[in-house]
């Protein structure tokens, strides 16, 4: 089992080490950013931000889970490059009337959203990358296949350090605000998928196959829906936030959901690792037992993840933003906690995608962004901030409950409910310790968070968590670490 452990935690660091490079640089940028926009500006982007999210499922068909999928299915490369080719020539189709008919209605959305027509051309600039970045996903998606991360790394990296250059270029430098922003994603796009040409070429052929496209997009279709619900569910808080609060209020918000994103981090590099893994373990007979296994240590770093940033809010916060922005630390735990349990829904996209019932999606969503909207209509006129984010936790539950509901049904893969208990009790133990006992001042507060963290893997090992066969395992993985090391270190002694 450690192996498989191996195999994926390798993969994770790999795709996980250009986001996190990233992600510290628009970190440490967040002072520059908070100083040159205003939260009203910033209350502009949170709402161009929710339309950018409904905008990119439509983009995609959900084709890009169906490539992912159809792949393995395909008996050889040449069945494999119909598939690419069916799927590029209907991007270029479908997604060239989608963005003709989103330009001519840009003034009607820039009326809707900020009762001005001044956002009209940022408005524009979002569709055309839309279209544009549509065709990223292919070539990406088949470097995942391949087990590629170096290179997959590589050009995330590349993408997300071209567009903090371009953004502080154009938001900085010229002062193009929000627009700036949102052009500088479509310089970066444009340059991309201009390099990527040679291999999306070598991975197609222009070659329209109706049975492909019709499976294609019999796996593919339900996720539009699913998708446009849920981003309805978890971006819409913003909206509703804007019609009861000032945008200062809302740019707060957008503030507490960035820092609070940071827990997506782990769940998107682990899915990007796990799910090509998932497709070719699955015809495995252990394979429900191989899943719920992995599952629990996903899950024991996810909620590590989850303790540490909601400990460590008010002193980044604080650390990053000017004052004006200091609210925002107050509702990063309660948005981390529904991000954390939103990302427990990779587990159960992995019964769903083998079984390919994919129907179940916009089920189990729409069912779940109902709650959403009914907690946004009810919560945010009474608590603000906190009836929004305590909104997006309830949504993130039911459609947690309801996807399981069918994964066990189409797929059941046997998770280890008393290890996935201990964990949660042990996040929530020490969550609650950390609260009330923290010290006033930052300095003791951060040197209290520390041991609190520390304390995490030693909670699980009191509760019998690891066992003794997986103890075993690490054990001997990291006395082949250290002796991989002292004969490295030997031969390169031995070389001088």
């Amino acid at each position: 089992m450690f192996d498989n452990v191996r195999r994926i935690s390798g993969h994770l660091l790999v795709y996980g080490s250009a986001d996190v490079a990233i992600l510290a640089i628009n970190f440490l940028l967040l002072p520059v950013y908070t100083r040159v926009l205003s939260p009203g500006e910033y209350g502009v982007l949170a709402l161009v931000l929710v339309l950018e999210a409904v905008l990119k499922p439509l983009y995609r068909w959900g084709l890009d889970t169906s490539f992912l999928r159809l792949y393995y299915d395909c008996r050889d490369n040449e069945e494999r490059k119909t598939l690419a080719g069916t799927m590029i020539i209907f991007l270029l189709g479908a997604n060239g009337a989608l963005t003709g008919l989103l330009l001519v209605v840009a003034p009607v959305f820039s009326l809707l959203l900020f009762d001005s027509g001044e956002h009209a051309l940022t408005l524009s600039l979002l569709f055309l990358n839309g279209f544009i970045a549509g065709f990223i996903f292919l070539p990406m998606t088949r470097l995942r296949i391949q087990e590629r991360s170096r290179p997959y790394a590589a050009l995330t990296f590349a993408r997300s350090l071209g567009m903090v250059i371009v953004r502080l270029l154009f938001v900085v430098g010229f002062r193009w605000s929000v627009t700036g922003i949102v052009l500088a994603d479509v310089v970066v796009s444009t340059v991309l998928v201009a390099g990527l040409i040679p291999m999306i070429h070598s991975m197609t052929t222009w070659r329209f196959s109706r049975p492909v496209a019709r499976e294609m997009l019999q796996f593919g279709l339900p996720r539009v829906p699913q998708g446009l619900l849920h981003q309805g569910m978890t971006m819409s808080d913003r909206f509703f936030l804007g019609l009861y609060l000032p945008l200062e209020q809302v740019g707060l918000y957008l503030i507490g959901t960035s820092i609070a994103s940071l827990v997506k981090l782990y769940p998107v590099a682990f899915a990007t690792a796990w799910m090509p893994f998932a497709f070719d373990s699955m015809k495995r007979e252990d394979a429900p037992q191989l899943f719920g296994r992995l599952a629990s240590y996903a899950f024991a770093a996810l909620a590590f993840l989850t303790l540490a940033l909601a400990c460590l809010a008010e002193p980044v916060v604080a650390l990053m933003t000017p004052l004006a922005f200091h609210g925002a630390a107050r509702v990063v735990p309660l948005l981390a906690l529904g991000m954390a349990i939103q990302s427990t829904s990779t587990f159960l996209s992995t019964s769903i995608n083998v079984a390919k019932r994919t129907h179940a999606y916009p089920i189990a969503t729409a069912i779940a962004a109902a709650v959403s909207v009914a907690g946004y209509l009810m919560l945010i006129p009474r608590w603000g901030l906190f009836g929004a984010a305590g909104a997006v936790v309830a949504g993130q539950v039911v459609l947690v409950a309801t996807l399981g509901h069918f994964a066990q049904r189409y797929f059941a893969i046997k998770y280890e409910w008393l290890r996935l208990g201990k964990v949660t009790l042990s996040t929530g133990s020490l969550y609650a310790i950390m609260t009330a006992l923290s010290p006033a001042t930052a300095g003791a507060a951060l040197a209290w968070t520390a041991v609190v963290l520390a304390a995490y893997p030693l909670t699980l090992w009191s509760l019998g968590f690891f066992r003794a066969s997986e103890l075993r395992e690490i054990r001997v993985f990291l006395t082949t670490l250290r002796l991989g090391r002292l004969f490295n270190g030997t031969n390169s002694t031995d070389s001088a």
